[in-house]
């Protein structure tokens, strides 16, 4: 009978050793995997326009804007686009 309990609580022993190490590695699996999608770029929200005025670069969704001649134009301020108007008449 007591070889019957060392006998089980070896099994036992062992089923959990085992049972940690398959976790383990499936974890480090995850991980490696995971490492890949982490290193790559986030998306582009948003694209930088130039300036025809002055030449400065600044975010197209903050950037004002004038239609001439069916052609968009951005610009990072209101002096420029004054400036480009006045040019243009």
């Amino acid at each position: 009978m007591v070889r019957f309990i060392l006998f089980s609580a070896f099994f036992l022993i062992l089923y959990y050793v085992i049972k940690g190490f398959l976790k383990s590695l499936k974890s480090r699996k995850v991980l490696k995997t995971g490492s890949k999608q982490a290193g790559k770029q986030p998306p582009i929200i948003d694209v930088l326009v130039q300036d025809p005025v002055c030449g400065v670069y600044c975010p197209k969704k903050d950037a004002l804007t004038l239609n001439w001649r069916g052609k968009t134009y951005y610009f990072c301020s209101d002096k420029c686009r004054n400036e480009f108007r006045d040019q243009k008449k």
